[in-house]
C-alpha cells in the first residue's frame, strides 16, 4: 500500500506538491502556537499568582485597604483611593457622623492597570482590572510572583485580614435600637478605652474583669447544670464615679460589643424590649444605664417611658434564652429600684463605686502627672471621700503642673476652712 501511493505521488506533481503545501501549513500553524503554549507552560511552572475580584465581600476589601499601610505600594504613582467611615452605620448619615466627631479616612492603593514593585524584598507585579458585564462591575486584582512556593502571595492574604481585624478591634462598636424595626443598628465605632484609663478603689476591676473571664469560660458547666447561660451586673453610686466608662473598658478589654437602650426613648415599648434583648449582637454586654431614673420601685419616673415594669421585667428574664448574654445596670440611686428587678438570677454581681479614696486620689494624679512625691502630697491634702473620678479629672485636666494641680484643690480648701473658722 505504502508502494502504490508513492508512485501515485510519484507519477503527479500537483499531488505531492499540494500535499507537501499542507503539511507545512499544519506545521505553522502549530509552531505560531509555540511561543504561547511555552509561555504558558513557564507562567504554570515558573510563576506563582493570587486572583481576588470585589465579590469576595471580605477580602477584597481588606486587601485593597492593606496596600495603604505598604510604602512600597504607596509609592506608585497611578493610585486610586477609596474612604473608610470610621463610624458607619446603615441608619446614619456623613453629616451625622461629622457631627459626632467621626473623619472618614482615605486609603490609596495602587490604580487599574499594570504595576511592578519589590516586597518585602521579593519583586512582584500586579494587574488591576475593571470589568463590566451587564449592570454588573467587577473589580479584579491578580498578585505574581516568581517561583512556585505560594506563601509570599498567602502571607500577604493573611497580613490584610489581619490589617482589617485589628482596625476593627480597635474600635468598640455601639449599637443602639434601630428606629426603624425591633433590630440592633451599629450607631458609630468608640475608641477602645483601656481598663488602667479607669481608676477605682484597689481590686474592683481586677475582680469583675476576673468574674466575666469566668463567666465566658463556663459555657459547658452553665449547660451541665441546666442554668441559663447569662450574667447580670449592678453598677451603683454617685454620678462620675466610672460606671459606664468600666463597661466600656470591659469591652474594650474583652473585644465586646456594647449594646446601649435606653428605657427613655419613645421607640422602646414592652415588645420592642422584648425583641431586642432577644436578639443581641454576639459577644455583646447590655448597657442599661440610670435605672432609677426611669422605675422608681414599681412605678415609672416619668410618664414618657413607654416601656412598662412588668415589660422591663419579663425582658430581663427573656435575655436569658440568649447564650452568653451580660446585662449591665448602672444606677445612682440603688435604694430606689425594686429589689424583685436586681433580684439574685437578674442581677448576680453588685459594685459600688465610690468617691475617691486617698489611694484613687493618688493614683488619679499619677495619671496626669508621673511624680510619685506630688501625689502623695496631693492625696495628703485633698479630703478623700469628696471628689468624684470625674470631677478630679475635669480639674486636672486644667492643670498644667503638679504643682497647680495641687494649688486647685488645696488652696479653695484652706480658704472655706478659714472662712469657717471666722464664722464660728
Amino acid at each position: 500500500m505504502f508502494e502504490s501511493l508513492q508512485s501515485v505521488f510519484a507519477s503527479s506533481p500537483l499531488l505531492s506538491g499540494g500535499t507537501a503545501l499542507a503539511v507545512i501549513g499544519i506545521l505553522a500553524v502549530w509552531l505560531r502556537e509555540v511561543p504561547g503554549k511555552a509561555a504558558a507552560w513557564a507562567k504554570h511552572f515558573l510563576v506563582t499568582t493570587l486572583t481576588v475580584d470585589s465579590r469576595e465581600e471580605l477580602m477584597f476589601p481588606a486587601l485593597v485597604e492593606y496596600m495603604d499601610s505598604r510604602e512600597a505600594l504607596r509609592r506608585i504613582n497611578n493610585f486610586t483611593v477609596r474612604t473608610v467611615r470610621q463610624q458607619s452605620s446603615t441608619y446614619q448619615s456623613l453629616a451625622d457622623e461629622l457631627q459626632q466627631g467621626g473623619r472618614p479616612a482615605p486609603l490609596f492603593s495602587p490604580g487599574e492597570g499594570f504595576h511592578v514593585f519589590l516586597l518585602d524584598g521579593r519583586l512582584m507585579w500586579m494587574k488591576r482590572e475593571v470589568q463590566v458585564g451587564g449592570a454588573s462591575v467587577i473589580e479584579k486584582i491578580t498578585l505574581s510572583t516568581f517561583g512556585r512556593d505560594k506563601r509570599p502571595l498567602a502571607a500577604i492574604a493573611h497580613a490584610a485580614i489581619d490589617h482589617r481585624i485589628e482596625r476593627e478591634l480597635n474600635r468598640i462598636a455601639i449599637y443602639v435600637p434601630s428606629p426603624y424595626n425591633n433590630e440592633w443598628t451599629r450607631a458609630r465605632l468608640g475608641n477602645n478605652r483601656k481598663l488602667d484609663s479607669v481608676v477605682l478603689k484597689r481590686g474592683q476591676k481586677e475582680a469583675i474583669l476576673a468574674d466575666l473571664q469566668r463567666f465566658f469560660a463556663a459555657r459547658e458547666r452553665y449547660e451541665t447544670l441546666g442554668i441559663p447561660w447569662r450574667r447580670g451586673y449592678l453598677l451603683y453610686g454617685p454620678p462620675g464615679t466610672g460606671k459606664t466608662s468600666l463597661v466600656t473598658a470591659l469591652a474594650s478589654e474583652l473585644s465586646l460589643n456594647v449594646c446601649v437602650l435606653s428605657l427613655a426613648s419613645p421607640n422602646v415599648t414592652d415588645e420592642k424590649i422584648g425583641n431586642l434583648l432577644a436578639s443581641v449582637p454576639r459577644r455583646s454586654v447590655i448597657l442599661i444605664e440610670d435605672v432609677d431614673a426611669f422605675f422608681q420601685q414599681r412605678h415609672k419616673a416619668d410618664s414618657a417611658v413607654r416601656v412598662s415594669y412588668s415589660g422591663f421585667i419579663n425582658a430581663l428574664d427573656g435575655v436569658a434564652a440568649h447564650e452568653g448574654s451580660v446585662v449591665f445596670l448602672t444606677t445612682n440611686h440603688p435604694q430606689l429600684i425594686d429589689e424583685a428587678a436586681i433580684r439574685s438570677g437578674r442581677v448576680d454581681f453588685r459594685m459600688e463605686l465610690g468617691l475617691c479614696d486617698r489611694d484613687q486620689l493618688r493614683r488619679m494624679f499619677l495619671k496626669f502627672f508621673d511624680d510619685q512625691a506630688a501625689a502623695t502630697r496631693f492625696a495628703e491634702a485633698v479630703s478623700a471621700d469628696r471628689w468624684s473620678p470625674a470631677q478630679l479629672q475635669e480639674q486636672l485636666l486644667k492643670a498644667t503642673s503638679a504643682e497647680e494641680a495641687i494649688e486647685q484643690f488645696v488652696e479653695p480648701l484652706a480658704a472655706a476652712t478659714v472662712a469657717l473658722k471666722r464664722a464660728a
